[in-house]
């Protein structure tokens, strides 16, 4: 592991300009802050250009657990750096960090398949809720995540860690508009259904067995009406009142219950 002591190192400065959209975009590489983070990329097989270590003290030392983590940094592929905690805080995103950051190659963006169901983050502009919906949509099985223009920078790195590792296995797609979205959608056989707090019908009364794609709308200006017009609405039932729900807590809700149904549906088939 070489040890890197400048702020004015080439790897360094790329990592803190991978803080801004802007130099995330044009270098097509983002950030991944912490050991959990790092392992996951690994695991998954991540593109990781560098991996960072900071040094716990004047020696140079590293914590046993960030030495066995730069290995396996190093064996797959990465260059694994150490550097002292004075340059290492330049580049952390979080004002606690843990002693491990990664750079990583963005992968290309995907083609939507045929098959399995999608997420759609209509102009959803928090990051953090943006990053658990990538999160709940890979634990329910979806086939991947359609972000509109407009929405939150997947790759920004409060996103990269609200998705805890999802985002490293996600398919991402993207449409420049919600009428090309729709387009996309349609085309490829996807029902589109799309969450809304005031919607006639409820989700557990909407069949959702099948593929489908599920449009989670912006937090304060709601669905794009291409969305309304081209698909069904549905929401999440509250009988304990209430005017709606957490973006990320209802799409949740109806993403499980489409995985109900499916088990359901595969459970009646069997009998």
């Amino acid at each position: 592991m070489k040890r890197v002591a400048s702020a004015d190192n080439r790897a360094v400065r790329l990592a803190r300009r991978l803080k801004t959209k802007k130099w995330r975009d044009s270098l097509g590489c983002y950030l991944a802050e912490g050991p959990k983070l790092m392992a996951e990329a690994i695991e998954q097989g991540a593109d990781i250009l560098f991996a960072f270590f900071c040094e716990g003290d004047e020696g140079g030392r590293l914590d046993p657990e960030l030495l066995r983590l730069a290995d396996l940094a190093a064996g797959s592929g990465a260059e694994a750096l150490s550097v002292p905690e004075r340059v290492f805080a330049g580049m952390a995103d979080t004002m606690t960090h843990q002693g491990a950051m990664a750079v990583l190659r963005k992968p290309a963006e995907a083609a939507m398949p045929a098959d399995g169901s999608w997420l759609v983050l209509d102009r959803l502009s928090d990051p953090g809720n943006a990053g658990a919906l990538i999160r709940t949509a890979a634990a329910a099985g979806f086939a991947g995540v359609l972000a509109v223009k407009g929405c939150a920078d997947l790759y920004a790195p409060k996103t990269v860690r609200a998705a805890a590792g999802a985002l490293f296995r996600a398919r991402v797609a993207r449409a420049a508009s919600a009428d090309e979205a729709v387009g996309l959608l349609l085309s490829a056989g996807k029902p589109i259904m799309a969450a809304d707090a005031r919607a006639p019908a409820s989700c557990y009364e909407t069949d959702l067995s099948g593929d489908f794609a599920l449009v989670i709308g912006s937090e304060g200006n709601g669905l794009d009406t291409a969305f309304a017009r081209a698909g069904r609405l549905l929401r999440v039932p509250m009988p304990g009142g209430g005017e709606s729900l957490n973006v990320s807590a209802a799409a949740a809700a109806i993403m499980f219950e489409s995985v109900r149904q499916r088990l359901a549906r595969i459970e009646g088939r069997e009998q």
